[in-house]
C-alpha cells in the first residue's frame, strides 16, 4: 500500500513516485461492476502505479467472467502489449470458498473456473470497493470535490467510502500503525431505515415487493428506478421512467416534478444513510464514489444530503467536522486492485 498516514490524516496528494532502481511489478487489473467491466495493464515500481493499455465491456455482452478476461487478452495481443501471469479482479460481492456471493452480476463467478478458462495463472478476486478504498492514496486533492467541508483537515481517519452504482459499495480505510488499511463491508445489503412517515411508506412497498428491503435497493441505480415506482404508488400516478439515466434527465431538465422530488429525495435519504454509518464507524470523513454519484453530484450539494447527514441528535455537532467530498471512480478501481496486491505481495 502506498498511501501513508500522518497523525492520522490520509495522504491523498497523488505523488507516488517509482523508487530509483526499484523494479517495475506487471499485472492485469480488472474492476468488474454489475453493468461494466474495466481491465487494464498495471505496472507498479515502488510508490508509482501506472494504467497502460486497458478497455470497458458491458458485462451483459459476455456469458461470464472469463469470456471478458479472454478478450481482454485478444485486444492486448492486437494492440502488441504484454498479458502478465497475474491477474486480480476487483468485483461487486464477497467470496465464500471458491463461489462469489452478489446478486447484481449477470453470471455466476467461480474462482477455480474462471482461472482454468480464462487461461490465466494467478487470479485473485477482492471486493470492488475494497480495491477503491485501497487506491485513495493515489488520487490528487484536486479530483476531491467538496460537499460538506467539515473541519477542514482533508481526509482525516477512518475514512468512509460509500458508491451508489449498479449496487452499493461501502468500505472503511483506516490507520494501521501509521500506514493505511482497507476493511471491505457489505453495508449495501444491511436492512433500510426509513426516517420520515413517507419513507417508512415507501419501505413498506419495497417489503411487499422484496420482503428483505437492503439499503442498496434505494442507494443504487437500480434503486432509484425503485424509488421512484414507489412515489408513483404513493402519489397515485404512473411512472413515466424505467432506466435511471432517464429519470435523472427528466429532473434536470425540469418538466417533472415528480422525478425531480424522487431525486432530491434520494439525496436526502442517502444522507441519513450516510451518516448512520459515519456514527456507527466514527469515521472522520466521508468519500462517495460510484458511477450514480457523478450524475447526482450537484443534487447531493444542494444542502439536503447534508441537513440529513448531520440530523443525529446529540451527535450532530461532532459530524459538523466530518468533510464530505465526492470522487470520480474513473479507474481507481484498477489502480486499488494493483495497491492491494503490493500491499501482500501474493503469488
Amino acid at each position: 500500500m502506498t498511501g501513508k498516514s500522518g497523525e492520522g490524516v490520509l495522504v491523498v496528494d497523488g505523488v507516488g513516485r517509482a523508487d530509483a532502481g526499484a523494479a517495475v511489478m506487471q499485472l492485469i487489473a480488472a474492476d468488474v461492476g454489475g453493468t461494466f467491466a474495466r481491465i487494464g495493464m498495471v505496472d507498479v515500481a515502488g510508490d508509482a502505479i501506472t494504467v497502460g493499455f486497458h478497455r470497458r465491456y458491458a458485462c451483459a455482452e459476455f456469458p461470464d467472467l472469463a469470456a471478458i478476461l479472454r478478450r481482454f487478452r485478444e485486444d492486448a495481443a492486437a494492440a502488441a502489449a504484454a498479458f502478465p501471469a497475474t491477474c486480480v479482479v476487483a468485483i461487486a460481492g464477497v467470496l465464500q470458498g471458491d463461489v462469489l456471493l452478489n446478486s447484481n452480476l449477470p453470471w455466476s463467478v467461480s474462482l477455480t473456473a474462471t482461472r482454468r478458462e480464462a487461461g490465466i495463472e494467478h487470479l485473485h478476486l477482492i471486493n470492488d470497493f475494497e480495491a477503491v478504498a485501497w487506491a485513495l492514496p493515489q488520487i490528487q486533492l484536486a479530483d476531491l470535490q467538496v460537499v460538506g467541508a467539515g473541519d477542514g483537515s482533508g481526509l482525516p481517519l477512518p475514512v468512509l467510502l460509500l458508491g451508489p452504482g449498479t449496487g452499493l459499495g461501502a468500505a472503511l480505510v483506516v490507520d494501521q500503525g501509521g500506514r493505511a488499511g482497507v476493511q471491505p463491508s457489505e453495508a449495501g445489503h444491511a436492512a433500510l431505515a426509513g426516517n420520515t412517515p413517507f419513507e417508512l411508506d415507501v419501505v413498506r412497498l419495497l417489503q411487499a415487493r422484496f420482503g428483505h428491503v437492503a439499503s442498496e435497493r434505494v442507494f443504487s441505480g437500480p434503486g432509484l428506478v425503485n424509488l421512484y415506482q414507489a412515489c408513483c404508488e404513493l402519489r397515485g400516478v404512473q411512472p413515466r421512467w424505467h432506466a435511471p439515466s432517464d429519470l435523472v434527465d427528466a429532473a434536470d431538465a425540469g418538466h417533472d416534478l415528480l422525478a425531480a422530488e424522487c431525486v432530491a429525495l434520494f439525496c436526502r435519504w442517502f444522507g441519513s444513510f450516510a451518516g448512520d454509518l459515519a456514527t456507527t464507524f466514527r469515521a472522520r470523513s466521508v468519500c462517495l464514489a460510484g458511477g450514480l454519484t457523478g450524475h447526482l453530484r450537484h443534487y447531493l450539494c444542494q444542502g439536503g444530503f447534508m441537513q440529513r447527514f448531520l440530523d443525529k441528535g446529540v451527535l450532530s455537532d461532532t459530524l459538523r467536522e466530518v468533510p464530505v467530498y465526492t470522487l470520480e471512480h474513473g479507474l481507481l478501481g484498477l489502480i486499488g486492485a494493483a495497491a492491494w496486491y503490493k500491499a501482500r505481495q501474493v503469488d
